[in-house]
């Protein structure tokens, strides 16, 4: 049984519409319970039932991305399969067939973000003091693999250097100016409605072209990160920031 991450159909009034809703009652840290949950709640959104799906976490967190309190402590072998885990969520998440609208009611940070930046349509609360960004700038952890190229999607180009080399955390609508969410929402309890709304409108969309046109769009950029992130990893010397995470 799910704890932390759960998958519901929203009801009559949003057909074909599903929730996805993330509350550990914490910060919607990631580690491998909740990315084995993560990954059970899209297994279940793929069902043919489903034609949009919002990704909802809590009032406070929308995630704070991996949980750096468990992942200092474990053995390289278990680093690396929670790193693996977390990459496989994010490009299921970039990548998946169908229209995927985030409900961003708080805090998005490093790995939070890029979950956030992995749907396709973004929503988020006015006038709160969450914080949106990527802070791997800051805290040493280089942007690896295909989360890379998510980053490199979402956010214009003229905001790369700002919110990925600098690390700049932004409020909600900052990241409205920067054309990274795309719709603010003045209250609380208008959020995941909003959301549903934003999804339901999406479901004339044609499933099998919308996938094929995803694809074509986002899978270049994921593969080229990952392409590069493998380079990179193999040219660095022993002792160096991607020691704990060589494949």
């Amino acid at each position: 049984m799910s704890e932390h991450v759960h998958f519901r159909m929203a009801g009559a009034d949003w057909p074909g519409v599903a929730v996805v809703a993330m509350d550990d009652g914490k910060a919607n840290a990631m580690q491998r319970g909740f990315l084995d949950e993560l990954a059970a709640a899209l297994d279940q959104a793929e069902s043919d039932g489903v034609h949009g799906l919002v990704l909802e976490g809590r009032p406070a967190f929308f995630s704070g991305g991996l949980d750096l309190k468990v992942l200092p402590d474990l053995a390289p072998e278990a680093l690396r399969a929670v790193t693996n885990d977390f990459g496989e969520a994010m490009r299921r998440v970039f990548l998946f067939p169908k229209p995927i609208v985030a409900a961003a009611a708080g805090h998005a940070i490093a790995g939070g973000m890029m979950l956030y930046l992995a749907a396709d349509v973004r929503l988020a609360l006015r006038g709160t003091p969450a914080r949106f960004g990527l802070n791997e700038a800051v805290t040493g952890i280089p942007l690896l693999g295909g989360t890379a190229g998510i980053c490199q999607a979402a956010i214009p180009p003229q905001h790369h250097t700002e919110l990925i080399l600098h690390g700049r955390l932004l409020d909600a609508e900052g990241t409205r100016a920067r054309g990274i969410t795309h719709e603010l929402v003045d209250e609380p309890g208008e959020l995941l409605p909003r959301a549903l709304a934003r999804a339901a409108a999406l479901r004339d969309v044609d499933l099998p072209a919308y996938a094929t046109n995803k694809r074509m769009l986002r899978e270049p950029a994921w593969r080229a990160a990952v392409e590069r992130a493998e380079a990179l990893m193999a040219e660095a010397p022993r002792g160096n920031v991607f020691e704990r995470i060589r494949r």
